[in-house]
């Protein structure tokens, strides 16, 4: 078995934004398909939660591992809900298992948060989750900016519209005026075949991604950066975000004990560093001493603050990615 609990298939598919945006719409469409309401006086049976690969989603597995979900369910008198954890390699899979009732909260960039948003997506953001390091990798050694790279060229990352895909654009339009100009050359793969892809394939692939990952490929010959998300961006952000539809934010007891577990699991990263290093090298196989590394404050921040949407939205508008402008409140759940 290896670090990331995958076979290591070179199967890959290029994906182009207009295919990826059509899947979006028709998820939109179908909104119908969505979990039901609580009846008044009914019980929640199973809590069905969804993240994704990688270190970003550190405090999902101490919440798991220390078991504070079970331990707040309880306290709220909620001690029957099953609670079920998921794995998706892409924000479509989580869009379209939330769509169908099969999911209750999931975790996902900003940017994909958006464009399901604005195509009818009926969910917002219930908490922030982490700030990470994303980095595009090249072993190429001969390219040092995005101005030495070629159309032959093409850049490995989770999926078109994924917050890579958009940092990307931004990074793209300010060095050429064009937003657009890398959209025919991605490479659509989840981190842990993009590793796999990248570590084995010819030096025209780049992968752009995040730690663990980032420091898997930089163990390749002649492997760096040539460009940081911050540098993208301009500014800190948040990477990832929880969503929820209605359905969760209206039950209240289950929606509140989730936060309360999450906050639970970021004081406990904050002030036991080392136990948390140890439960999540289990977790992820990698040494304490490879997971310090890569939790370090200059490569991962975690908190319940959400920073950066504006700007997200700002950009995705200018860019024609999407057709509304969005405030605070078709954004967040409120505090009820």
């Amino acid at each position: 078995m290896n670090k990331f609990n995958l076979k290591k298939s070179m199967g890959t598919m290029k994906v182009s934004i207009m295919m990826f945006l059509t899947v979006v719409i028709f998820l939109g469409l179908i909104t119908g398909c969505s979990s039901k309401e609580l009846d008044e006086g009914q019980s929640r049976k199973t809590l069905i939660i969804a993240d994704q690969f990688g270190l970003a989603y550190a405090p999902i597995e101490i919440m798991k591992q220390m078991r504070y979900l079970e331990k707040a369910l309880t306290e709220c008198g909620l001690e029957d809900v099953e609670i079920k954890w998921q794995k998706f390699g892409n924000t479509v899979a989580i869009r379209e298992a939330m769509l169908s009732g099969s999911l209750d909260i999931g975790f996902i960039g900003i940017p994909p948060f958006l464009l399901a948003l604005d195509n009818g997506m009926p969910w917002r953001i219930m908490t922030g989750l982490s700030e990470s390091k994303v980095s595009l990798i090249t072993k190429d050694e001969n390219i040092k900016t995005l101005n030495e790279l070629s159309k032959d060229n093409r850049i490995i990352l989770p999926q078109p519209g994924s917050i890579q895909h958009i940092l990307l654009m931004m990074a793209s339009e300010k060095a050429f005026g064009d937003a657009h100009k890398f959209d025919e050359q991605l490479i659509a793969l989840s981190h842990p075949d993009g590793v796999v892809a990248f570590t084995s394939g010819n030096a025209t692939q780049l992968h752009f991604t995040t730690p663990p990952f980032i420091q898997s490929d930089l163990k390749v010959e002649g492997a760096h950066e040539i460009l940081s998300g911050q540098d993208a961006f301009g500014d800190d952000f948040t990477f990832i975000v929880g969503v929820c539809q209605a359905s969760l934010y209206n039950d209240q007891k289950t929606y509140q004990a989730f936060l309360s577990a999450l906050e639970q699991s970021f004081d406990f990263m904050e002030k036991s560093p080392d136990e948390a290093y140890l439960i999540l090298s289990e977790s992820y196989e990698y040494s304490t001493a490879e997971i310090k590394e890569y939790l370090s404050p200059d490569q991962m921040h975690f908190g319940a603050e959400v920073k950066g949407v504006e700007r997200f939205v700002k950009f995705m508008r200018e860019t024609n990615q999407l057709k509304s402008d969005y405030d605070n409140d078709a954004l967040f759940w409120s505090n009820k």
